[in-house]
């Protein structure tokens, strides 16, 4: 997994289009967890990602209260296993499509947002390397239990083939898809936990974990 600055300069040299502006990304170390999801009235965390046992992310799993369905609103906000939300009306929305790309990449997906789109982007080519099958740990309590660590092979003993280029696509829209980027302040707790929001025009909504959240709000209005 790269840190920050390898990744932009990656996207800058093998993804951005000619004159595409880099606005935002989030991942890394600032993306430790997976992505619930309320799509349609169903709750799920984490939102189901096909297939979802090839590499094992380096979080913890969602814990039984939030896995369980045993919360209340956003409770799920003290699960430090869940870093994202979506809300959608149905499976084919912005917001739903985003946090299946985000769990299904693990922690090598990246959230990228430039001046003319919103997408998950991820390092395939450390994915592929981290490709294998791992035995699935048991929480050790009701907020999460630490995952095995993958190994470097596909699932038929075969090391995996990294490909040509280091950075896909594996979701995206344009930016004039977003009716609005907001911040919010959630949970249950004498502190409330920051969020960044983004609105998608079709009504859906994705919202994560963000430190400072509204000052990158103001950093998003500047540049679109």
């Amino acid at each position: 997994m790269r840190d920050r600055f390898a990744l932009q300069r990656l996207l800058t040299e093998n993804w951005c289009t000619k004159g595409e502006k880099l606005v935002f990304l989030v991942g890394g170390e600032h993306k430790n967890g997976w992505t619930g999801a309320t799509v349609d009235g169903v709750v799920r965390a984490p939102h189901p990602s096909e297939p979802d046992d090839i590499v094992s992310p380096q979080w913890p799993m969602v814990g039984s209260v939030v896995a369980d369905l045993k919360f209340l609103g956003d409770e799920w906000v003290h699960d430090p296993a869940v870093w994202g939300w979506a809300h959608a009306g149905e499976p084919g929305a912005a917001a739903a499509r985003c946090a299946e790309a985000l769990n299904r990449g693990r922690h090598f997906s990246w959230l990228v947002c430039t001046d003319r789109r919103v997408a998950v982007v991820v390092e395939d080519d450390e994915f592929t390397a981290a490709v294998g099958s791992a035995e699935p740990a048991e929480p050790s309590g009701g907020w999460g239990g630490l995952l095995t660590k993958a190994k470097s092979w596909t699932g038929d003993g075969k090391r995996a083939k990294r490909p040509e280029n280091p950075i896909g696509s594996w979701w995206e829209c344009p930016v004039a898809h977003v009716a609005e980027f907001t911040a919010a302040e959630l949970g249950r707790a004498l502190e409330p936990v920051e969020f960044f929001r983004i609105h998608f025009a079709d009504g859906s909504m994705f919202e994560f974990r963000l430190i400072n959240a509204p000052d990158l709000v103001r950093t998003v209005q500047r540049s679109l």
